[in-house]
């Protein structure tokens, strides 16, 4: 008898963990902060450039000793701390809320969706940048 008592509430449990979590998950999946893209200018050496953003995301040789290279990233994103802020904040309204919070999360993480740009630097044989575009 006590089984098909709580038989509805394990159900309902069940149900609020499954629907749970795609905010947290989102904003987890938001890319991290990797620099600040004012460091690419003209004039500026690539151990400078990198020092700040890493390694690029991709570099191609051109004639002359010359490089072009690509660094992929969201000028606005979030540092670790507060994505992880943020990542707590969902999963601590999933549970106040027993998963009502995902209505109003979700549309929230997908507005504050990335940004993704690419920043296209060329580099002389001296890995000085001698143009930067960004797309």
């Amino acid at each position: 008898m006590k089984l098909r008592k709580a038989f509805p509430l394990v159900c309902l449990f069940i149900v609020c963990a499954y629907i749970t979590g795609c905010s947290a998950v989102m904003a987890g999946k938001r890319s991290t902060y990797r620099g600040d893209p004012k460091v690419l200018a003209v004039g500026q050496s690539r151990m400078m450039v990198e020092s700040e953003l890493g390694a690029p995301d991709m570099s191609s040789p051109l004639e002359g000793g010359k490089k072009r290279v690509i660094y992929k990233m969201d000028p606005d994103a979030h540092t670790r701390g507060s994505k992880s802020a943020a990542i707590a904040g969902h999963v601590v309204a999933d549970i106040l809320t027993l998963g009502l919070w995902e209505v109003a999360g979700t549309p929230a993480e997908i507005a504050a969706q990335d940004n993704m740009k690419n920043y296209i630097a060329t580099y002389s044989a001296a890995n000085i940048i001698e143009s930067v575009e960004c797309h």
